[in-house]
């Protein structure tokens, strides 16, 4: 591939060519010496009386080429890290004008650049190198390298614009209009090389069977999949949708017996994989794994939004599953209601600990109280000031209230999915 100088590159070596096949073989009698020119048509005073007899190449566009503009893509896989280097891929496109005080000799100068220019229809690497090494003073930052990399020849044109086309181009340029010729100039692929994961080439398709036969591809009858994955979680009948410390999952699937399981929960928001204890059999289905237990939470457990999944074999037969959503309930241990009736403070102790910067609260019948703030990394003790006056009975009696504990937009478990019709659990109430 070419570095970012291609482009002066090519405007470098059409300049020689044409200086060398227009310049140095034109006789016009008394002609001055012709000189070529790569400047903006606004730059040429086309009013001074002293106007040289000269050939100006100007880029005036730059384009994607429609055939590159998509290979190598794309450049990144979904964690964000590079895979390939894609080229930028442009066509280029030029005008050539003719300028001359004299009679008739800008159109023949422009016979002659447009007649040499029909009869190099390619870039060849020997011009390259003729024009950029030893490269003049005024491209002496331009190397042949910069352009002789890349593989795909640069091939010239003659580039059709009709009459009100070049009449706007000239109105863009902004300076007096002289007959010129358009030319494509295609392609030029620069590419800036940047360090990429490059895979290993692959020597068989599937690992060899216990004969030592070579593998190759396998294939199942019917609409099952052919590799683990996993279909739906059952949490315990009496939690809904939800799961808590201690309790035991059951994950449904196909192909979760081919050999040593593991299993592990992340959290959507801190992805720190948690290895759960498998309690079937051996290669039985489903699979039912146990949270731990309260007393038992490891660090990286949080209560929320999590996902399961599951690696099913070991080695290099070792199969990841898709991952499947799961919400870990926070688990309320203990509760206990303190102080005046306008001030009271409930406290609960909860499993797994919160961290700081998930977001609790706690719901006192329908009133959302959110916790004081507390010291350290985490804490499993968390203190709710609210005012009880609105839960007091206008009768005699102690007001009772169902408590919630609400993390990350998880609620604890408060109703009994199991019972029918379902009944609010008896240990998540507390008297005020």
């Amino acid at each position: 591939m070419s570095s970012d100088l291609a482009i002066a590159g090519v405007t470098a070596t059409l300049r020689h060519l044409l200086k060398r096949g227009v310049v140095d073989h034109v006789k016009l009698g008394d002609q001055g010496p012709v000189s070529v020119t790569a400047k903006a048509p606004d730059l040429i005073d086309t009013e001074s009386a002293d106007l040289a007899d000269q050939i100006n190449l100007y880029m005036y566009h730059v384009a994607p080429n429609q055939g590159w503009r998509n290979v190598g893509l794309p450049s990144r896989d979904s964690s964000g890290a590079r895979i390939s280097n894609p080229p930028l891929a442009l066509d280029l496109y030029y005008v050539v004008t003719a300028y001359s005080q004299r009679e008739l000799y800008a159109d023949v100068l422009l016979g002659y650049a447009m007649q040499f220019l029909h009869e190099v229809p390619v870039l060849t690497q020997r011009a390259i190198r003729h024009a950029l090494q030893p490269a003049p003073t005024e491209v002496s930052f331009i190397r042949p390298e910069d352009l002789l990399t890349q593989f795909e020849q640069i091939k010239i044109a003659p580039h059709a614009l009709d009459a009100d086309e070049m009449y706007k181009l000239w109105m863009a340029f902004q300076t007096t209009y002289r007959p010129s010729a358009a030319y494509h100039v295609s392609v030029v692929l620069i590419e800036d090389p940047q360090p990429a994961s490059s895979a290993l080439p692959v020597l068989m398709i599937g690992e060899p069977d216990p004969q030592g036969r070579p593998g190759g591809v396998k294939s199942t009858a019917g609409l099952a999949p052919s590799t683990p994955m996993l279909t739906s979680l059952a949490p315990p009948a009496k939690n809904g949708p939800v799961i808590r410390l201690g309790e035991t999952l059951t994950i449904n699937g196909f192909h979760l017996t081919g050999g040593p399981a593991s299993v592990s929960l992340t959290n959507m928001i801190v992805p720190q994989k948690v290895p759960l204890t498998i309690n079937s059999a051996p290669g039985a289905s489903p699979l039912t794994v146990l949270l731990p237990a309260p007393a038992a939470s490891p660090a990286g457990l949080r209560a929320g939004a999590c996902m399961i999944q599951a690696v099913v074999g070991t080695g290099v037969q070792a199969r990841a599953t898709n991952a499947l959503p799961l919400a870990v309930a926070p688990l309320i241990t203990s509760m206990a209601v303190s102080g005046p009736t306008a001030s009271k403070v409930l406290t609960l102790t909860c499993a797994p600990p919160v961290y700081p910067g998930q977001q609790v609260m706690a719901l006192i019948g329908d009133v959302e109280v959110y916790p004081a703030t507390w010291t350290g990394t985490s804490t499993q003790t968390l203190s709710f000031t609210f005012d009880a006056t609105p839960f007091t009975p206008p009768g005699p009696g102690v007001p009772i209230a169902w408590i919630r504990l609400q993390v990350d937009g998880v609620d604890s478990v408060l109703v009994d999915q199991s019972t029918n019709p379902p009944s609010f659990d008896p240990t998540q109430k507390a008297p005020l």
